[in-house]
């Protein structure tokens, strides 16, 4: 008797344990660490607004060998963690938000907003070193991206 006695209290203990420990199981996750830039792409040899730089090379021939224009310049920059099962808002400018959350698995839900109002919004895998590219036509017959990049954990 005093054996299952015995490997009763080691079953609830155990319970307890998993309990306490397991049930926040999303909170041994890591974080996403995430980089987005919005890019504008003209054939114009210049941006019409000086603090724009143009991009890297290597950024610029993965844009050339899919999309039509010839340069592609940097309007910003951000990089943040998107926490697990958690959300994040990734501010590019005065028109341009994104908003990442993520889902179970390696899996995000991205919601483009511009102007304010949700424009676009899509579920996808995203895995480290890995870019995704929003893209839509602007004035004067260039367009801009939203390129967003898992860097993995810090």
């Amino acid at each position: 008797m005093s054996h299952s006695l015995f490997s009763r209290r080691t079953a609830r203990c155990l319970l307890a344990l998993l309990l306490l420990t397991g049930s926040t199981v999303e909170s041994f996750a890591a974080n996403l660490r995430l980089e987005a830039k919005l890019i504008w792409g003209t054939n114009d040899e210049k941006s019409p607004d000086p603090a724009h730089k143009e991009v890297d090379a290597a950024t610029k021939e993965k844009l050339r060998n899919v999309f039509k224009w010839k340069n592609y310049f940097a309007v910003n920059r951000v990089t943040k963690p998107v926490p697990s099962r958690g959300s994040n808002h990734f501010k590019l400018s005065d028109e341009c938000t994104i908003e990442i959350k993520e889902l179970e698995g390696p899996t995000v839900e991205v919601k483009l907003i511009g102007k304010g109002k949700e424009v676009h919004k899509t579920t996808l895998t995203i895995s480290k070193g890995q870019s995704v590219v929003y893209s839509g036509d602007d004035k004067n017959q260039s367009a801009w991206f939203v390129v967003i990049t898992e860097l993995g954990e810090k």
